[in-house]
């Protein structure tokens, strides 16, 4: 075997070995994985859509807080995407009933012709079938050109302009692709989530401020303990009141109402919390992933080649 010989890490000729799991991440194949940090998060007092101090916060039923201005002024901008994507649609559709009664118009003259050469130029069988598929041919060729058709006698006599329009050689006369739409729904959705959003589910949020001169922003109503990125924060839907869950589990929800109004399970809303840069706390949410078929690199690792190591044959050769 030799001397200090490891055939795990030399597998096959010095130099043609295969690429290690570290040079396919150096080189950004596959899932790219990146840590984020607490900016990349936000805090709890940050709206969800311009990542500033809240202002007039409103929150959805799922948790997420958001500026009442910014996310008005997104489902708005939303309904309006909707309305022009209803009426793209509502257009194809009023094309497809158009071409497909000039298509029903076609073949009633086509059979009506094929029907007069038969009969009175006696036209054999098989030449009147020649007959009916050129024009249906050539009235499939204006279709599709967005071009009306009247008949088949308007169809023979633009017989060279079908056949320059087939020309596909040539640019100016490449078929477009043209994407089928879909019916576009008409919900809104929440930026955050993406699940369904409308206008009357926000709810208004009201922040206990600590008094002037304390640490922090805001403090829980009931025992005053100020609230932090790390805190689970509920909403309460009748008042709007922010408050430690904590707090609601042993003050409000043994009493069933706060500040004289009752509360259900269903009353309660779990804020999403803020961003520590700690992976036991932020859970997936401070990892960002993303796919490449071929990745630019992130060089980061120490690559065979770039430090004096033996050189690599798939790639991984600098020249400096």
């Amino acid at each position: 075997m030799g001397r200090g010989q490891r055939h795990s890490k030399n597998a096959g000729t010095m130099g043609s070995e295969s690429q290690t799991y570290g040079e396919r991440a150096a080189l950004g194949f596959g899932t790219v994985k990146e840590r984020l940090g607490k900016e990349a998060i936000g805090n709890y007092w940050d709206c969800k859509l311009t990542l500033q101090p809240l202002v007039d916060p409103v929150v959805t039923p799922d948790g997420y807080l958001y500026s009442k201005e910014a996310i008005y002024e997104s489902l708005l901008a939303q309904k309006k995407a909707n309305k022009r994507k209803l009426a793209a649609w509502e257009e194809q559709e009023r094309g497809e009933d158009r071409k497909a009664s000039e298509r029903q118009a076609v073949e009633t003259h086509t059979k009506l012709l094929a029907f007069d050469r038969q009969n009175h130029m006696g036209a054999s069988d098989r030449a009147a079938g020649n007959i009916r598929d050129a024009i249906r041919q050539e009235a499939e060729a204006q279709l599709a050109d967005k071009r009306v058709v009247t008949g088949a006698v308007n169809i023979r006599e633009n017989e060279n302009k079908i056949k320059e329009m087939k020309a596909f050689w040539l640019p100016s006369k490449a078929p477009d692709t043209r994407t089928k739409l879909e019916k576009p729904d008409l919900g809104t959705v929440c930026p955050a989530s993406g699940k369904k959003l409308r206008l009357k589910d926000l709810i208004p949020v009201r922040f206990t401020q600590v008094p002037e001169g304390s640490s922090g922003l805001h403090m829980d109503p009931i025992t005053h303990d100020t609230f932090s990125n790390s805190t689970q924060l509920v909403v309460l839907r009748p008042t709007g009141d922010v408050m430690l869950k904590e707090s609601y589990d042993r003050c409000v929800e043994p009493e069933g109402h706060f500040n004289g109004m009752k509360l259900g399970k269903g009353d309660v809303i779990e804020l999403q919390r803020g961003g520590t840069g700690f992976s036991l706390h932020d859970g997936k949410s401070i990892e960002s992933t993303k796919y490449w078929h071929l990745g630019p690199g992130s060089g980061m690792a120490d690559l065979r080649g770039q430090h004096q190591g033996p050189r690599s044959a798939t790639g991984l050769i600098f020249m400096n």
